[in-house]
């Protein structure tokens, strides 16, 4: 087989990503793996589609937008979804010290990654649900990631984001108001799925086939009790989280709710979610496309046979 290459980018690289790096998975493979992080999904995605980077970890919603020409190009393209991860929206609504309540966001600006996917389309169904809507009631400043949004709502620059909990707590934020819960208006929603192009997937389907493989190793091995204290240990070694945080994030990765039983199994119900929210906030015209547009399950069941 050679030993091949595959180029991932994302927000964050997650424990089974550390785990099949760092414990030889990917060698087993013959893949050497890279991984970058993205300041914003319109750079990740424009990057896989041109060919930059392979493949991808983020929410559904990007791989649906992009594929409908409502990314940030206009164009529609051949995205789709190999794998899963968590169905669980843990990004929430916070906003400056001065802002009460929700309505009160009328009249400011918030910050998002991209204006028309991703969180930014719970964002807006949380604020109609209020009876704010986008350009009357408020303006959306495309910024990028988490980090981003934090630093700029802390400036003053915008007065609120949905942001991950962690990062606010990493960077001290207290003086942050959480308004509302991703998850209470979202749920359950893909909030973290490998994507790739089909064209890409078809040149290289034994690659992917391999990559997928090595996930399931390094999944299997964190879910094993007795490896508990070295996934730990990757996570406060590579990942930065102090022992207490990883902890909490290896108990919730692992638990019934967690995405790695199954072994990043992808569960398309979870795209309802998306295109629920997408058709109630306009982004969408009726009717939907059918699931299986947007993800490719062959390449899965075939990494597991």
């Amino acid at each position: 087989m050679g030993n091949d290459k595959i180029k991932i980018i994302g927000f964050e690289k997650d424990l089974v990503l550390w785990a099949a790096e760092r414990i030889g998975f990917f060698a087993a493979q013959d893949l050497t793996v890279s991984f970058d992080q993205t300041r914003s999904s319109t750079e990740e995605i424009l990057g896989v589609l041109q060919g930059r980077w392979d493949i991808a970890f983020d929410n559904g919603d990007n791989v649906v937008a992009w594929d409908e020409g409502q990314g940030a190009d206009g164009t529609p393209h051949d995205l789709f979804i190999f794998m899963g991860g968590s169905q669980e929206l843990t990004q929430a609504l916070y906003v400056a010290p001065d802002v009460k309540e929700i309505r009160n966001l009328k009249g400011k600006v918030l910050g998002v990654d991209a204006v028309a996917t991703g969180y930014a389309v719970v964002l807006r169904y949380i604020l109609q649900c209020y009876g704010l809507h986008d350009r009357q009631d408020y303006s959306l400043l495309p910024l990028g990631s988490t980090k981003i949004r934090v630093t700029k709502l802390l400036e003053g620059e915008i007065s609120g984001a949905m942001l991950n909990p962690r990062h606010v707590q990493e960077i001290g934020a207290s003086s942050l108001r959480q308004l509302a819960r991703g998850k209470d208006y979202a749920d359950p929603y893909p909030a973290r799925v490998g994507l790739a192009t089909r064209a890409w997937a078809k040149d290289h389907r034994g690659l992917l086939i391999r990559f997928v493989k090595a996930n399931f190793m390094a999944a299997d091995w964190i879910l094993n009790p007795e490896n508990k204290h070295d996934a730990v240990a990757l996570m406060t070694t590579w990942m930065g989280r102090t022992n207490e945080a990883a902890e909490k994030d290896y108990n919730g990765i692992v638990g019934s709710e967690g995405a790695l039983p199954r072994r990043g199994a992808f569960n398309p119900s979870p795209l309802n979610t998306v295109l629920d929210l997408r058709l109630k906030t306009g982004l969408m015209n009726p009717p939907a496309p059918p699931l299986n547009k947007y993800f490719d399950a062959t390449f899965y069941r075939e990494a597991s046979s």
